[in-house]
């Protein structure tokens, strides 16, 4: 997702972030947000050569990553440090965060899909708004569609589901793992077996507070970026 930067004079960091779209509900909480956020590099400056000091070369930033959610990638941008401003902190280049209520897996790949995304990393968090249909095939399906959808170079971290419905995610969880294992560019991030109880609210859907804080801690650490 290569953007171009534009020069900057005697600068040595500045970080852009531009709210996109917030949309609120009836009730006054926030339903959809499209954040973007970028790190711009300083201007090359002549470098004083100190022969006597020995640098190791630091791990190169991530230079992008897309994040496509429903309503609890909403709550991560709402709660804490939001996920967007998280990353960016981290050293991401470029972010790009996009998260709405109710947003079924289907819809979520169609946002991927506009997004023509071509490196870096994509972290999809979608799922939860398909339990309910029982079909766990068609979420399959969908999570093939979201590989083809990107270059082969483009990893993808697809974190799983943990609720607390009347109906059990097992299946689609099971179906995440499944699909992992046949696309070498996608990964399984496990926060069924990170979260915590605690962090459920009442519906058994959406997180706490805490439980908001705890899921963007555990998707950068997932990255590398702890």
């Amino acid at each position: 997702m290569p953007m171009q930067r534009k020069p900057t004079s005697k600068i040595c960091f500045v970080l852009c972030l531009a709210l996109g779209a917030v949309f609120l509900s009836c009730g006054g909480s926030e339903s959809a947000v499209e954040v973007y956020g970028e790190n711009r590099d300083p201007e090359s400056s002549p470098i004083i050569k100190q022969p006597e000091i020995i640098l190791k070369a630091s791990k190169p930033p991530l230079l992008s990553v897309v994040v496509i959610g429903d309503s609890l990638t909403v709550g991560s941008e709402m709660y804490g440090v939001s996920l967007t401003r998280s990353l960016l902190n981290a050293g991401v280049l470029d972010v790009i965060v996009s998260a709405e209520n109710g947003r079924t897996t289907s819809e979520g790949v169609s946002k991927l899909e506009d997004s023509m995304v071509v490196d870096g990393v994509v972290v999809i968090a979608l799922g939860t708004n398909d339990v309910a249909m029982a079909d766990p095939e068609f979420f399959g399906t969908q999570i093939d569609r979201a590989v083809a959808a990107i270059p082969d170079t483009v990893k993808i971290f697809w974190l799983n589901l943990y609720t607390d419905q009347w109906i059990s995610d097992d299946a689609y969880n099971a179906k995440i793992i499944e699909k992992a294992n046949a696309h070498p560019n996608l990964s399984l991030m496990d926060f069924e077996s990170f979260a915590s109880p605690s962090w459920v609210e009442e519906d058994g859907v959406h997180l706490t507070p805490d439980g908001y804080i705890q899921r963007t801690r555990f998707i950068l650490q997932q990255l590398g970026l702890n």
